[in-house]
C-alpha cells in the first residue's frame, strides 16, 4: 500500500413464497425474543417488517454450512437486543439476489447482506453487503458477521466506513463511544464535497468545527480509483494507519464519532471520519 494524501485537523429486494420459521432466539439480558430464521426470502422480509427487525440474508450456494450456520452466531445477535431475521434463501433465489443491482457490492457472486427495517430513515435499505468474492483489500472471514451485530444505525457507506476501522488488526477504538447522528451527517456532507469536486482536504473545517460546537477532529482519506466500496474503505484506514496524527485520531478514543464515504465522478471514493472530544 502506498500513502496518498490523507489530511488531519485537529481542534480542542425483490422478494421471492411463504416458509415454516424456526423458534426465536431467547435474548439473555432482555429476556425477549430476538432472532429468528425464515428461509424463505418473502416470508423472511414480511417477518422482518411485522417486527421491525434487521434481516441478514445469506446468498450462498447450497450443499455446504451457510455462514448463518456459525457455532454462536444467533447468540451474539440475540444478545444486542435488536429483533433480527436470519434468512438463507434457496439457491435460485440466491443467484437472483446476488445479480440484483442493488447488491451490487456482492461482486456478483455470493455473499450476506442486511436489510434494515428496524430504524426510521433507514426503512427497506440495504445497509450491509460482505461479499465473499475476494476483493484488492477486503477478504471475508466468517468472524466478519459479528461485527454487523453491533454496528449503529446508518447508511451502507457509513456502516461499511466503521467495520473497516473495527476489522483493523490493531483494535483502533475511535467507533468504541457514541456513533452520533450529527456527526456522522457531517462526515457524509464532507465526503459528498470532497467527491462532488474530486479533491481530498478540509474545505469549510473552520465553519463546520464551530457548527460541531466544541473540541472536535476530523480525519480524511481518499481510495485508489475504480474500486469497490469495501476495498476502498479498508484502503482508506490503512491510509490513515501511515500516519501518525491520522492515526492518533482513528485510534483514539473519543465521546462520540461518524464515519462515511463517497465516490466521485473520477472512481475515487473519499473518506470522513469526525470525532468529539
Amino acid at each position: 500500500m502506498f500513502l496518498r494524501a490523507a489530511t488531519l485537523a485537529l481542534l480542542c429486494l425483490p422478494i421471492a413464497s411463504a416458509a415454516a420459521a424456526t423458534p426465536l432466539r431467547t435474548s439473555p439480558a432482555a429476556g425477549i425474543q430476538t432472532v429468528q430464521r425464515v428461509d424463505d426470502y418473502t416470508a423472511a422480509t414480511e417477518a422482518a417488517r411485522a417486527s421491525g427487525a434487521m434481516l441478514l440474508g445469506a446468498a450462498e450456494p447450497h450443499g455446504g454450512e451457510s455462514s448463518l450456520d456459525r457455532p454462536g452466531l444467533e447468540e451474539r445477535f440475540a444478545a444486542i437486543g435488536t429483533p433480527w431475521v436470519f434468512c438463507r434463501p434457496d439457491a435460485a433465489t440466491a443467484a437472483t439476489l446476488a445479480a440484483d443491482h442493488g447488491l451490487v457490492e456482492m461482486r456478483g457472486g455470493a455473499g450476506v447482506f442486511v436489510v434494515d427495517h428496524a430504524h426510521d430513515g433507514w426503512r427497506g435499505r440495504i445497509v450491509s453487503v460482505l461479499p465473499q468474492t475476494p476483493g484488492k483489500y477486503y477478504r471475508f472471514a466468517p468472524h466478519h458477521l459479528d461485527e454487523l451485530a453491533s454496528l449503529p444505525a446508518g447508511s451502507l457507506t457509513q456502516r461499511s466506513m466503521i467495520l473497516a476501522v473495527r476489522l483493523h488488526p490493531e483494535n483502533p477504538r475511535s467507533t468504541e463511544g457514541f456513533c452520533d447522528p450529527g456527526l456522522c451527517s457531517e462526515a457524509e456532507a464532507h465526503s459528498a464535497h470532497q467527491a462532488r469536486i474530486r479533491r481530498q482536504g478540509h474545505h469549510g473545517w473552520e465553519t463546520r468545527s464551530q457548527r460541531l460546537g466544541g473540541a472536535a477532529a476530523e480525519v480524511c482519506a481518499e481510495s485508489w480509483e475504480n474500486q469497490d466500496l469495501l476495498d476502498s474503505c479498508v484502503d482508506c484506514v490503512a491510509s490513515w494507519r501511515q500516519s501518525s496524527g491520522h492515526w492518533r485520531g482513528v485510534s483514539g478514543s473519543h465521546s462520540a464519532y461518524g464515519y462515511d464515504i463517497r465516490r466521485g465522478s473520477n472512481s475515487i471514493w473519499y473518506a470522513t471520519g469526525i470525532f468529539r472530544e
